[in-house]
């Protein structure tokens, strides 16, 4: 509802109020030189965490039950249809939770001038917000460091300009590049699935969805606790989404498909075979979604690595003007 922005001399804080979208907006504007602390204090992430796996055990207990207890020989629509709904449940609830524990502790930030004391509502993660403060901090010094005292014994005031060496703060995690490419790996791989339909390249498909999912789940652990540029989080978050969603509507295929030929819930190979089938027995609508989303891994594994490029430049090109010697001074 609410977000921060950052001028040359100023914050502006948007402080938005509603429900699922902001109905109002009141706007705050702060200028570094009348700022008189930022305050950050750490919460507890219990609560929300216990509402998060009370959601996923609503649908989860009673999805393992159905499981457990269901005839697979008389399977039929309306299981599909129960089993479906659950699925989808449990998964979106698993996405908040861990989402949840992705962006870690929890924290609340207060901002401090001479007329007010205001809550931050969008810095409320711990390591988000420790990140913007450092961001802002030296703009704040300089800012009320440049206040002197004239002749006539009036204020004048010297705002620093933005640092030009744009990347000098940011560090790109080690595995971020190794994820981009698991990810187009992958994109390509499930392509390749769903029109050479082997089981064996279907397997081996889901086994790099499974090392993907664990380096996603990594790098975005490694991103949120380091400065990392906002563009690579964001690729990360999207390929994290794209996996739930890729997940869900696995789920709901194979039970569509378990319905229509209950051999697919013989054994383990069973939902293997309806994967490998997609394109042959899935019908156009089923098609188009995995090939949409095949594309759309490949996609941000691409625009993570050429994204990740681009910022290693600029990092390492901040670092070598901080490097270069001063000219001298003719005495």
């Amino acid at each position: 509802m609410s977000s921060l922005w950052r001028g040359k001399d100023h914050l502006v804080y948007v402080k938005g109020s509603g429900y699922l979208i902001p109905l109002t907006e009141e706007y705050k504007r702060y200028r570094f030189e009348d700022i008189q602390a930022i305050s950050i204090s750490e919460k507890s992430r219990i609560g929300l965490a216990i509402v998060h796996s009370m959601g996923l055990l609503f649908f989860a207990g009673p999805l393992i039950l159905v499981l457990s207890l269901i005839n697979w020989e008389t399977f039929g629509i309306g299981a599909a249809v129960s089993i479906s709904i659950l699925t989808l449940g449990a998964l979106f609830f698993l996405s908040l939770l861990m989402r949840h524990l992705i962006l870690g502790p929890v924290c609340i930030c207060d901002l401090q001038t001479n007329l007010s004391r205001d809550r931050i509502r969008p810095l409320n993660r711990l390591h988000a917000s420790r990140e913007c403060v450092a961001a802002i901090e030296s703009d704040i010094r300089a800012a009320q460091s440049g206040m002197t005292e004239d002749a006539e014994g009036k204020n004048s005031e010297t705002v620093r300009e933005a640092d030009p060496r744009e990347g000098e703060r940011f560090s790109i995690p080690l595995s971020v590049v190794p994820t981009f490419a698991g990810m187009m790996a992958f994109g390509l791989g499930a392509l390749a699935t769903l029109h050479l339909e082997s089981v064996v390249l279907t397997g081996m498909m889901l086994l790099v969805l499974l090392l993907v999912s664990f380096l996603i789940t990594f790098s975005l652990i490694t991103s949120v606790r380091k400065p990392t540029p906002e563009s690579i989080r964001s690729l990360l978050w999207v390929m994290l989404g794209l996996l739930f969603v890729f997940l869900g509507t696995a789920t709901v295929y194979l039970l569509i498909s378990a319905v229509n030929d209950p051999v697919y819930t013989l054994d383990f190979m069973g939902p293997l075979e309806a994967l490998t089938g997609v394109a042959s027995g899935g019908g156009i609508g089923f098609y188009l979604v995995f090939v949409i989303l095949s594309l759309g891994f490949f996609g941000a594994g691409l625009g993570g690595i050429l994204n990740t490029m681009k910022w290693r430049t600029r990092i390492r090109q901040a670092k070598m003007v901080e490097k270069e010697p001063e000219p001298p001074v003719k005495a």
